[in-house]
Formats: C-alpha cells, structure tokens, sequence
C-alpha cells in the first residue's frame, strides 16, 4: 500500500515553478501598487482644489486653496500638504473660523510641484482664478516619469487631469509636454 501525499521531487518542481510565477508577477504588481498611491494621491488634491472652486461660488465670495505644511496657515510647499479657506476679513492670510478644509501631505519621498513657485491659488465668487493656470505634478519616490500624474488648472477655474495625449507612456503637462520627474 503506497502513502499518500508528495514526494520531495514533486514538491520541489511545484516550487521551482511558484518562483519563476512571482519573479515574473512581482515586478509588475509594485509597478501597479506604485501607480495606484499616485493616482490616490493626485486624486485627494484635485478634490480640494474642487471642493475650493465650488466653495467660492457657493460662498459668493473669494476662496483660497494653499500649500500648508502646519495645515493652519498657508507657508510649506504643495507636497507638505494643503488648506482652504475664505479669507473674510480679506488680509491675506488664514483666521481662526476661516478654514474650510485641510489635505495631509503626500507620502514620504513624493514631489508634488506646481509650474510656477505660486503657493496659492485663489478662486473668484465665478469660479475663476486669480488668472493663475498651470499644472501640479505628483511624482513617486522613484521619480518614474510613467508613473507621474497631474491636475492641470486653468484660468477658468476648471480643473482637469492630466493624459498620455501622443501615447508615449508619460502624461503631458498644460503645454503638452511630457512630465519629468
């Protein structure tokens, strides 16, 4: 009578294959893994930059949306995190009441960049902006350039994502050209 279960021959073969199986899936689940916290995080600053346009129209009145590294006052760079308010008493910088939401900063090693050094963006009671337009980019700890994403503003107070309009892999900035990282 012949036991049941695996001889040490088939339990290698069977396990020889599972590494070729993760050597292979491996690589391209971290790429996705990697996409997907860009994409996450890009997403979660497009929201605010809305949620600002909105609150101004909605508000009948100016509203700001800041880079916030202290997420109580406008002073950092964009990737340090972010806040919106309405700046009533109109002097420029954030008062107790006034804060409408705040955005935590991107995760440790990301670059989150802007077009211009602008720290600020201020939304009209039509929803338009201040005449400021650009793109704000995200990239990854790696820097991968494929991986990168943005939000692209214009005058208009609109806001759209950013594409890989000419297919290369890379998405394009507000002038059409490829993001670096």
């Amino acid at each position: 009578m012949r036991a049941h279960g695996f001889t040490l021959v088939e339990l290698m073969i069977t396990i020889a294959i599972l590494a070729v199986i993760v050597g292979i899936g491996l690589p391209s689940f971290t790429g996705i893994v990697a996409q997907n916290r860009v994409t996450a995080s890009i997403n979660d600053f497009h929201a605010g930059l809305r949620l600002a346009r909105s609150e101004a129209v909605k508000r009948n009145a100016n509203v700001v949306f800041c880079a916030s590294s202290n997420q109580t006052s406008c002073t950092g760079g964009w990737g340090s995190g972010w806040l919106v308010y309405q700046d009533v008493d109109g002097d420029g910088t954030v008062d107790s009441g006034e804060i409408i939401r705040v955005g935590d900063a991107v995760q440790t090693g990301y670059a989150l960049t802007y077009t211009t050094a602008v720290t600020t963006v201020t939304f009209g009671a039509r929803g338009m902006t201040a005449g400021q337009s650009g793109t704000f980019k995200l990239c990854d700890k790696d820097r991968k350039a494929s991986y990168a994403r943005g939000i692209i503003l214009l005058a208009t107070g609109a806001t759209r994502r950013s594409i890989d309009a000419n297919k290369s892999g890379v998405h394009e900035d507000s002038g059409g050209n490829d993001f670096s990282c």
